[in-house]
């Protein structure tokens, strides 16, 4: 009996070792990969004393970074120049968050944001485009300029070809203002070519004497900056292009010739060129810059 025990026991010895080979252990411990979050910002023309709408999925911190910068790491980033960067604190994930512009260099930024664990982004998909804040705030009250030289550079005859463009950032929409105009005073008084905004409309339009007043077919916000192109060919069509698309067209432009006066921001009448500017409720309300006026077609 005692040899049949060893036997068996080896026989059990042996099944075991064969056996070893084929058992595994599994674990049902989950391991934790920590991702980089992702960087969104809102498109947008903005100047330095604005904000740039900034978003990441994670908490941590967003930076607006000029596209000049090459970025590889957060240290590249911080390391680049004071104007080439700004930051903000991402206290709430995916949440608008109001990043300042104050301080950079005119361009294009694009946003990368840094978790709680140091991982960084890439480069957000939109981007904003920062705007030097030189542009003349207007009051909507009384305050306007006039660049009267400019109106004698162009054609005496007829005054056409012409065309003006200008940045437009309007704090009202709800009263009809002029952005820019030219206007005959000598020999009988005329409204020549003008561009307005707003009139309840938020809408931009163009008038000039004895003409019905045409309006852009889309509405534009207010406090928002507008790149506004008025062009006038000798045929006397025109179109107004607003942020590079046509906002509106027309025929029949002035062509009487004689325009000796170029407004900003405020509209005139004949009755008011000998005293003061027209009606405080045209008065624009907002900035305009970078005014450019040519005696050609755009």
């Amino acid at each position: 009996m005692k040899k049949i025990l060893n036997i068996i026991l080896i026989s059990c010895f042996s099944l075991t070792v064969i056996s070893c080979g084929l058992i595994t252990e599994e674990s049902s411990d989950t391991v934790a990969v920590d991702t980089a979050p992702t960087a969104s910002v809102t498109t947008a023309t903005i100047t330095t004393s604005e904000n740039a709408v900034v978003q990441s999925t994670e908490t941590g911190t967003a930076y607006l970074v000029n596209t000049a910068v090459t970025v590889s790491n957060l240290a590249s980033i911080t390391g680049a120049a004071d104007n080439q960067s700004n930051s903000v604190t991402i206290s709430s994930a995916a949440t608008n968050t109001n990043l300042p512009a104050t301080g950079l260099a005119d361009g294009t930024y694009k946003v990368y944001a840094v978790d709680a664990a140091g991982n960084l982004s890439s480069a957000s998909s939109n981007s904003v485009t920062l705007l030097i804040d030189y542009a003349l705030d207007f009051d909507g009250t009384n305050d306007n300029v006039s660049a009267n030289g400019v109106a004698t550079e162009l054609a005496s005859s007829t005054n056409l070809p012409l065309s003006v463009s200008a940045w437009v950032y309007p704090d009202d929409g709800t009263k009809q203002q002029l952005v820019f105009g030219f206007y005959k005073n000598t020999n009988s008084f005329k409204n020549g070519p003008s561009v307005w905004f707003g009139g309840s409309n938020y809408k931009f339009a163009y008038y000039n004497d004895s003409f019905t007043t045409v309006h852009s077919s889309s509405t534009y916000a207010i406090n928002n900056w507008h790149h506004v192109v008025l062009t006038i060919g000798s045929d006397q069509d025109g179109v107004l292009y607003v942020n590079g698309s046509s906002a509106l067209t027309f025929s029949g432009a002035l062509n009487s010739g004689g325009l000796d006066m170029f407004s900003i921001a405020v509209d005139y009448d004949e009755n008011e060129i000998s005293s003061s500017a027209g009606d405080e409720a045209q008065y624009f309300d907002g900035k305009i810059d970078e005014v450019a006026v040519w005696n050609d077609e755009l």
